[in-house]
């Protein structure tokens, strides 16, 4: 018996010291077989993945190592480049608490949602997301929407100038289930920090605007910077690499990060938008722009300089752009602007969507099948033929559907949640999503994915697809596996990296958990260095 022990031994051994690929198996417990693999420098390390399965390198049990996309051995993964299914949107304000039916909500507050005897009532934590969100398992992940003043709390870049609070706690619950998630960092009405123009040296414009053509009222009054202006660009800029590395200092919050949407140029969403109506008895927004430098090319130019940052600071990540069509206000190069009679001031001004367009294109020139395209606007489906007439009544936005045909990632985030107000609504927004355009992800308000998946039996509507959200979001991977064959998978049960020795005697080893499950102890990889053989090779030799 003993014999045939070591001869069984001494194969395995050869084996691993010849083979050329290593599979090891990630158990559902968070542990892995073998728990340490021997390899030589060039062979390749093949995990097998759960759902949620991640493998991050580590310290010591739970500490990540910091992401360095640089390192031939970085193999935290897998890398979720364009993600697919449904993703849920995180609170501006405070969360939600979960209350029975028929209870009061905290301090006389509404409730937001009722489904299966309880309701949703705001008073949670600030910007918390339901810790059941981040556990349902139809859901891919959740996009953080962060306010600039509330992460940057005075100029600098040294750490005391930052508060990660918020991001930190959201980020670990998305690593701890298993999920993803988006980030976008906002300026605008609500946003943008006041130490900007106190400390900041950015020029502070008063201006109004109400976010809607067909609005009879000013709007809102509000101070915003120009994202023209150098010393505004420097300040976001160093913000997005503060967060950049903040993000990086963790490979599993690294590796989580789904998309980076690109934003600054704000009005009262993350939406890419500026004040730009010029109504008589209001603030003329296009003059006050226009008084202080504003040109389509220098707007060109602050996209420009952001997607070449984001494509440096935050590598192997997929940007995601969302778009207001006629978004930014209509100023010319020689400073004429649009008056409230609707005429210019003098020249020829830009299109009304001309400015949106030229980033669109400038974006998917520069970064390629890694600029994803968004519009935060879909609405329940009531055409059923806008992949061939665009200008359908109901149909998705016609700018995201132009970028679907050109071979470009794109998504929609719902309408807000008192306009697709139902379990209906949001499966019919659903529907419109995919029979209506090429969209690979869907973002869905809280309030309506909580009551959506406490529908009787999971189904949202049963008079309309029928379809649980798991069902729905299946729909949306299937699509990104067939209209991106090329890009790795963001879901696979599978995962490599080939390993490289980099030190010059002995042998390296390398340590790894699974990031939702990192309680077990860290398995390795252990590079031998030439003529070394793996240590239960020499037990059975003696044995």
């Amino acid at each position: 018996m003993a014999r045939s022990f070591v001869v069984a031994l001494l194969t395995l051994c050869s084996a691993v010291a010849s083979a050329a690929t290593r599979t090891v198996k990630v158990n559902a417990d968070g542990s892995f077989s073998p728990q340490v693999v021997y390899i030589s420098s060039g062979d390749t390390v093949e995990w097998t993945l759960n759902a949620g399965d991640s493998i991050i390198p580590v310290s010591s049990s739970c500490t990540a190592r910091p992401y360095d996309a640089t390192d031939v051995n970085e193999f935290t993964g897998p890398m979720p480049v364009a993600a697919s299914g449904i993703f849920s949107l995180s609170q501006l304000d405070s969360g939600y608490v979960v209350q029975q039916a028929g209870t009061p909500c905290p301090a006389g507050a509404q409730p937001r949602a009722a489904a299966a005897g309880q309701i949703l009532c705001p008073g949670g934590s600030y910007e918390a997301t339901l810790d059941t969100t981040w556990q349902d398992p139809a859901l891919s992940g959740v996009f953080i929407r962060l306010l600039w003043k509330d992460i940057q709390k005075s100029p600098g870049t040294d750490d005391v100038n930052f508060d990660f609070t918020v991001l930190d706690r959201e980020v670990n619950q998305a690593v701890k289930n298993g999920k993803l998630y988006s980030i976008g960092i906002k300026a605008g009405d609500d946003g943008t920090p006041t130490w900007l123009f106190t400390s900041g040296g950015v020029t502070p414009l008063s201006l109004q605007d109400g976010g809607s053509d067909d609005d009879v009222q000013c709007g809102s009054r509000m101070t915003l910077g120009n994202p023209t202006e150098t010393a505004y660009q420097n300040r976001y800029f160093d913000l997005l690499r503060k967060v950049a590395a903040h993000l990086k200092s963790r490979a599993d919050w690294y590796r989580a990060l789904a998309y980076v949407k690109p934003s600054g140029a704000n009005l009262f969403s993350h939406e890419n938008r500026l004040p730009k109506r010029c109504t008589s008895g209001c603030i003329c927004n296009t003059q006050v722009f226009s008084q202080h430098g504003y040109t389509p090319s220098k707007l060109y130019a602050f996209y420009q300089a952001q997607f070449d940052l984001l494509a440096t600071e935050f590598p192997n990540k997929t940007m995601s752009y969302a778009l207001i069509q006629d978004g930014f206000p209509r100023v010319n190069e020689t400073g004429d602007y649009l008056r409230t009679d609707g005429t210019s001031s003098g020249g020829a001004l830009p299109g009304v969507t001309e400015q949106t367009q030229v980033i669109l294109n400038l974006g998917q020139a520069r970064e390629g099948i890694r600029f994803a395209v968004a519009h935060n606007g879909l609405n329940p489906k009531i055409s059923s033929n806008c992949l061939t007439n665009v200008n359908g009544i109901g149909c998705p936005n016609k700018w995201v559907l132009q970028e679907g045909s050109e071979g470009q990632v794109t998504g929609f985030q719902t309408t807000n949640a008192e306009k697709v107000s139902t379990p209906a609504d949001v499966d019919s927004a659903l529907l419109n999503a995919l029979d209506n355009s090429q969209a690979v992800i869907v973002e869905l308000y809280e309030e309506r994915f909580w009551e959506a998946v406490r529908q009787p039996n999971g189904i949202i509507n049963p008079a309309g697809s029928g379809r649980t959200m798991a069902q729905w979001a299946d729909q949306f991977h299937t699509r990104r596996k067939t209209l991106f064959p090329s890009l790795d998978p963001p879901y696979p049960s599978v995962y490599r990296h080939t390993f490289t020795k980099t030190t010059t005697s002995g042998n390296q080893t390398f340590y790894y958990v699974n990031g939702a499950k990192c309680s077990v102890a860290p398995a390795s990889v252990v590079i031998l260095a030439p003529g070394n053989v793996p240590p239960c090779h020499r037990r059975a030799v003696n044995h």
